[in-house]
């Protein structure tokens, strides 16, 4: 019975694989190593004195990789919005970027801890983590096929639709999915062993020039509402050539009302208060029919009442510049 659990007990260290620790120092600790080659694994070390804490390491060093993708992407991300008038667009490739994370830590879910080993002369723990890279490279494949899949939708719709608003809904749909599958490209030239990853069907930037050119034809013409906050008039219209539409007040196919009505608070600890709300709508000048409104919360403070009224205007100024563009694509479907 003694000789059955020592033959047991060998078995085990035996079929335990790389997860038990080595007495001489493995291949993999400061080189290459056969038995995990650069063609079919990504690597990430770590060490600490802490089992636990090197695991954790390892996995960070290995999810580094994708993590400078994600980061070069972010980069282009922000040039494309420093580059275009066309603040919708902007926003929606924000959106491309968290998902682009997502998918990246769903990849990243499935690094294994391969192998431990304890160093005997500074008692540190070593620990190497891998990731196959056929699977990581099938599962980014099978996404950027959804994605170029994606694509061709939302351009079909774009140029099969006479609703101006639903065209540019949906080539702001196309330049955000064809951000988000450029980010996963770089991640797969990062799996892929040779670098290439999958040619894309469309040109990014030629989606957001296309989207651009939709932009032109939505000819609006601003209308400000009496009572509200003297300088509306060049916010709004200054928000609406930042997001690329065109102000057109003598032929337009929108007409925009926007009104900032604030109310006088008084003094409240030594500052004057001004609240009120800043809301626009938007609606067809042929048919009148309403395509959406939205209303933003205004609250600001002065050391004197004119100064308090010209920071709400700054605000709204501020919130008009981030989300007027978006505002008014995203009222492509209402009723």
């Amino acid at each position: 019975m003694k000789l059955f659990l020592i033959a047991i007990l060998a078995a085990i260290v035996l079929f335990s694989g790389g997860c038990a620790t080595q007495s001489s120092q493995p291949g993999w600790y400061a080189g290459d190593d056969a038995k995990y080659s650069k063609a079919n694994y990504l690597l990430g070390r770590g060490q600490a004195t802490t089992l636990e804490e090197a695991k954790n390491r390892a996995r960070a060093d290995l999810a580094q990789i994708f993590q400078v993708a994600i980061a070069v992407d972010s980069e282009d991300v922000q040039k494309y919005k420093s580059n275009t008038t066309t603040l919708a667009g902007g926003q929606f490739s924000i959106e491309s970027t968290q998902r682009i994370t997502t998918r990246t830590e769903q990849i990243i879910r499935g690094i294994q801890i391969a192998e431990t080993w304890q160093n005997p002369a500074g008692k540190d723990i070593a620990v190497l983590a891998v990731l196959p890279r056929l699977q990581a490279e099938e599962s980014l494949k099978q996404q950027i096929k959804q994605l170029d899949d994606a694509v061709q939708s939302t351009i079909d719709q774009a140029k099969n639709n006479t609703d101006v608003l639903v065209r540019i809904a949906a080539a702001s749909k196309a330049v955000t999915i064809q951000l988000e599958r450029e980010g996963l490209q770089r991640a797969l030239q990062v799996v892929d062993i040779s670098g290439r990853g999958i040619a894309s069907r469309y040109n990014g930037a030629k989606l957001k020039l296309d989207l651009d050119e939709l932009l032109k034809h939505v000819r609006i013409a601003p209308k400000i509402l009496a009572g509200s906050a003297p300088g509306l008039e060049e916010v709004v219209s200054g928000a609406l050539t930042n997001a690329g539409f065109t102000i057109d007040t003598a032929a337009p196919v929108f007409l925009l009302k926007a009104s900032l009505k604030l109310t006088d608070l008084g003094i409240i600890d030594g500052w004057y208060w001004q609240r009120g709300n800043l809301e626009i709508s938007v609606s067809e000048t042929a048919t009148g029919r309403v395509r959406g409104a939205q209303r933003w919360p205004v609250k600001s403070s002065g050391r004197d009442r004119a100064t308090a009224i010209r920071r709400a205007l700054d605000e709204a100024n501020e919130v008009l510049r981030k989300e007027l563009g978006a505002t008014i694509t995203g009222m492509a479907n209402s009723q």
